[in-house]
C-alpha cells in the first residue's frame, strides 16, 4: 500500500512539473521560406516575441513542455521544439520550420516572479480561450454551448480577479454580450446595439487599465459608444491610441475602413444616378 501511494504521489508530481510553464526562450529564429511574412521570430526571454523585421512591440508567448505558444491578436501560433528548431503545428504557421543558432532548447525557470506568474496565466489563457474552442459551434447543441460559455466566463472571471488583464477583457466581452441580448444576438445586431449604463462594464474596463493594459481605454470606448456618448467614447479612444493600445489601433483602423467603404458606396450610388 505504501509503495502504491508513493508511486501515485510521484506520478502526480511528475505531471505537475511537466505542465510547468515558463517564458524564458531567447534568440532569433529564421525560416528560409520565400516571401514569409512571419520572419524572423525574436524571443526576448521575458515573455515577448517580435514577428517580422518591422515589428517593434511584439506579442506575448509562453512555453509548456516542448511547445511554444505565441498569442497573435485573436489567434495563436503554436510551435514544437526540436533540437535548434521551431516547427509550426497550428494555422498560419503549419509545417513552417524556423532555425536558430542555439544548440538545444532548455525550459529555464523564470526568475522574475511577475513574469513567471504571467507565463502560467498565459497557459491558462490558452487552455480556456483557445484550445479546442474552434469546435464549440459544431460539437455542442445550443444548451450545451451556452453552458460551455458560462464555464468559460467563470474561468476568465477567476483569472481576472487574480490580476490577469487579458481575462478581464474576455469577461467584459461576455458581460457586454449579456447586456446586448446574448452572444449571437450581439454578433448579428452590430451597430444596432444600444446599451444602458452599466457599472460592471465600467469597472471591468477600469480594472484592465489599473492592471497596466491601455486596452482598457478601448473597452471604455466600446461602452460609451454603445450607450450613445460618442464624444466621450472618442476621448477614451484617443487616450488609448496615445498609450499604444493595440485594441484602440484596431478600432481606429476598422473605423477608417468603414468610413472609406461608406464613401466609396456613396460615390458609386451618385454615379448610377447621373
Amino acid at each position: 500500500m505504501k509503495k502504491l501511494f508513493l508511486l501515485t504521489t510521484l506520478f502526480m508530481m511528475s505531471a505537475l512539473f511537466a505542465q510547468q510553464a515558463t517564458n524564458t526562450l531567447e534568440g532569433v529564429f529564421t525560416t528560409k521560406a520565400k516571401d514569409e511574412l512571419y520572419n524572423p521570430l525574436k524571443f526576448d526571454g521575458k515573455g515577448r516575441v517580435t514577428i517580422g523585421e518591422f515589428d517593434e512591440v511584439g506579442y506575448e508567448f509562453t512555453e509548456r513542455n516542448d511547445s511554444v505558444i505565441i498569442f497573435v491578436e485573436k489567434t495563436v501560433f503554436i510551435f514544437k521544439k526540436e533540437k535548434n528548431q521551431l516547427k509550426g503545428i497550428s494555422d498560419w504557421v503549419d509545417k513552417k520550420v524556423y532555425k536558430s543558432n542555439l544548440k538545444s532548447f532548455e525550459n529555464k525557470p523564470q526568475s522574475n516572479p511577475k513574469l513567471a506568474q504571467r507565463a502560467n496565466w498565459m497557459v491558462e489563457n490558452y487552455d480556456i480561450n483557445f484550445k479546442n474552442n474552434a469546435t464549440y459551434l459544431f460539437d455542442f447543441d445550443e444548451e450545451a454551448l451556452n453552458q460551455k460559455l458560462k464555464e468559460n466566463e467563470a474561468a476568465n472571471a477567476k483569472l481576472c480577479k487574480e490580476g490577469f488583464d487579458e481575462s478581464c477583457k474576455v469577461v467584459f466581452a461576455y458581460k457586454f454580450a449579456e447586456q446586448s441580448g446574448g452572444v449571437f444576438e450581439t454578433l448579428n445586431a452590430a451597430d444596432d446595439i444600444k446599451l444602458k449604463p452599466n457599472k460592471e462594464l465600467q469597472q471591468l474596463a477600469q480594472r484592465v487599465i489599473d492592471l497596466g493594459n491601455p486596452d482598457g481605454y478601448g473597452l471604455f470606448y466600446t461602452y460609451y459608444y454603445f450607450i450613445g456618448e460618442k464624444e466621450k467614447a472618442e476621448q477614451f479612444l484617443q487616450k488609448g491610441l496615445d498609450l499604444g493600445s493595440a485594441y484602440c489601433n484596431e478600432i481606429s483602423l476598422n473605423s477608417a475602413l468603414s468610413e472609406f467603404g461608406e464613401g466609396l458606396e456613396s460615390e458609386i450610388e451618385n454615379l448610377d444616378e447621373e
